[in-house]
């Protein structure tokens, strides 16, 4: 190792030393009951918490509800907080729990994805995924792909709608969502995969119907 190497590799142990010291520091704080410390929390973090609630599920008065739960829940537990883990993911893990339950509440009927079969021809999924690359998601430009992207999503369970939402939406990554849902690293890769199978086979629907 370098000099420049061994002296970078320090700098990013402090910066990492610093952000636990801060983070335990800020923790601490809302405990003792520092109203700074508690509003720096909500702050940093109802964003993500919305953001993500509202894509899991899909509407404004339930992901609004998610919001609130999940900070009653966080004010609450701080106390065993260990640091184990970022504040934010800690907490991202208490609003993705709320999430999945409002969805268990609905009692929707979902397709039995254990052994969801593709509807299309194998060649226009084939030509469909080529066109599209790994995360279908992302590469939706077309207004009514999206509407029809949106309507498979929330077709899906909750532990695929969960891990595709934190993975291909959120950006987050394999290790993140293992500690936030509580899966295994295979079972996330595996939900996921089935996941977008399930999305590609919708769309490779929509468009092999339209270009038939």
């Amino acid at each position: 190792m370098t000099k420049t190497e061994h002296g970078l590799n320090s700098r990013l142990d402090e910066i990492n030393m610093n952000s636990t010291i801060a983070q335990d520091e800020l923790v601490k704080k809302a405990i003792d009951g520092d109203r700074n410390a508690m509003q720096k929390i909500v702050v940093d973090n109802e964003q993500m918490i919305y953001s993500t609630a509202l894509k899991l599920v899909g509407n404004r008065e339930d992901a609004e509800c998610v919001l609130q739960e999940t900070f009653l829940k966080v004010f609450e537990a701080l106390p065993n907080f260990k640091g184990q883990s970022a504040l934010s993911t800690w907490i991202y893990r208490i609003a993705t729990n709320f999430a999945l339950m409002k969805l268990r509440e609905r009692k929707k009927t979902f397709s039995n994805m254990d052994q969801v079969e593709s509807k299309v021809s194998k060649e226009a999924l084939q030509s469909f995924n080529s066109a599209m690359g790994n995360n279908p998601h992302k590469a939706l430009e077309n207004e009514e792909l999206k509407a029809i992207m949106d309507k498979a999503v929330d077709e899906l369970s909750p532990k695929f709608k969960s891990v595709f939402v934190l993975k291909d939406i959120e950006g987050l990554s394999l290790h993140e969502i293992t500690e936030i849902t509580g899966m295994t690293l295979p079972a996330v890769k595996s939900n996921l995969h089935r996941a977008r199978r399930f999305l590609r086979d919708q769309l490779a629907g929509y468009t092999s119907r339209n270009h038939d």
